[in-house]
């Protein structure tokens, strides 16, 4: 007897992810591991939902230029607002515009075919 596999919806799964996030920096933050910082709160939420995004448009396998691009942002984001004080923000706003420059060409080509 075979079982018909729901494929994951990508709201319940974001969902999952920044749950999971915002309970782990909870966790960190009542620990006194790292000092709360406001400003890094976006890096706990946005990292991680970016991955989960990006990991999405690979898997979920509609849309996937869509999810792709949010995901790059999303990611961009994340690493911003947590290292924004030893990494420059020009600098990762660059290379998130370099990848989704590389990002429309792929799905420019792909849509092609």
């Amino acid at each position: 007897m075979k079982t018909e596999r729901k494929p994951l919806d990508y709201g319940i799964g974001a969902l999952a992810v920044v749950v999971v996030s915002i309970g782990a920096a909870a966790i960190v933050y009542s620990l006194g591991l790292i000092p709360l910082d406001i400003v890094n709160i976006l890096a706990w939420i946005f990292g991680p939902l970016g991955a989960y995004t990006v990991l999405y448009s690979f898997v979920g396998g509609k849309d996937s230029t869509y999810y792709l691009v949010w995901g790059a942002v999303m990611v961009a984001i994340g690493i911003v607002s947590g290292f924004y004080n030893q990494v420059p923000v020009f600098l990762v706003f660059g290379i998130l515009i370099i990848v989704l420059a590389v990002i429309g060409i792929i799905g420019y080509w792909r849509s092609r075919k």
